[in-house]
Protein backbone atom coordinates (compact mmCIF):
# COMPACT_ATOMS: atom_id res chain seq x y z
CA UNK A 1 0.00 0.00 0.00
CA UNK A 2 1.02 3.60 -0.49
CA UNK A 3 -0.41 6.97 0.46
CA UNK A 4 -1.79 8.92 -2.50
CA UNK A 5 -2.85 12.58 -2.52
CA UNK A 6 -5.69 13.51 -4.86
CA UNK A 7 -4.83 17.15 -5.57
CA UNK A 8 -8.24 17.94 -7.09
CA UNK A 9 -9.96 17.18 -3.76
CA UNK A 10 -7.61 19.26 -1.64
CA UNK A 11 -9.05 22.76 -0.98
CA UNK A 12 -5.52 24.30 -0.84
CA UNK A 13 -6.64 27.28 1.22
CA UNK A 14 -5.41 26.29 4.66
CA UNK A 15 -2.77 24.40 6.57
CA UNK A 16 -3.43 20.69 6.02
CA UNK A 17 -4.89 19.26 9.27
CA UNK A 18 -3.65 15.77 8.43
CA UNK A 19 -0.02 16.89 8.79
CA UNK A 20 -0.51 17.24 12.55
CA UNK A 21 -1.35 13.57 13.08
CA UNK A 22 1.45 11.95 11.07
CA UNK A 23 3.64 10.16 13.63
CA UNK A 24 6.69 10.18 11.32
CA UNK A 25 6.31 13.64 9.70
CA UNK A 26 5.91 12.14 6.23
CA UNK A 27 3.62 14.96 5.06
CA UNK A 28 4.87 18.42 4.19
CA UNK A 29 3.17 21.46 2.71
CA UNK A 30 4.48 24.49 0.86
CA UNK A 31 2.25 27.41 1.79
CA UNK A 32 -1.33 26.36 1.13
CA UNK A 33 -0.50 23.96 -1.70
CA UNK A 34 -1.69 20.36 -1.47
CA UNK A 35 0.51 18.36 0.90
CA UNK A 36 3.32 16.17 -0.39
CA UNK A 37 4.10 12.73 1.02
CA UNK A 38 7.59 11.38 1.60
CA UNK A 39 6.98 7.73 0.72
CA UNK A 40 10.22 6.66 2.37
CA UNK A 41 9.06 8.04 5.73
CA UNK A 42 5.39 7.06 5.43
CA UNK A 43 4.49 3.97 7.51
CA UNK A 44 0.95 3.78 6.03
CA UNK A 45 -0.78 3.99 9.40
CA UNK A 46 -3.82 5.76 7.90
CA UNK A 47 -4.13 8.48 10.55
CA UNK A 48 -3.95 11.25 7.95
CA UNK A 49 -6.50 9.47 5.76
CA UNK A 50 -8.99 9.37 8.62
CA UNK A 51 -8.53 13.06 9.44
CA UNK A 52 -8.66 14.52 5.92
CA UNK A 53 -12.05 16.27 5.66
CA UNK A 54 -12.13 16.22 1.84
CA UNK A 55 -10.88 12.62 1.43
CA UNK A 56 -7.91 13.88 -0.56
CA UNK A 57 -5.59 11.38 1.12
CA UNK A 58 -6.11 7.70 0.40
CA UNK A 59 -4.21 4.47 0.95
CA UNK A 60 -3.94 2.58 -2.31
CA UNK A 61 -2.81 -0.99 -2.76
Amino acid sequence: MKLVIINERCPKNHQCPAMRVCPVNALSQNGFDAPVVDLEKCIRCGKCVQLCPKKALILES
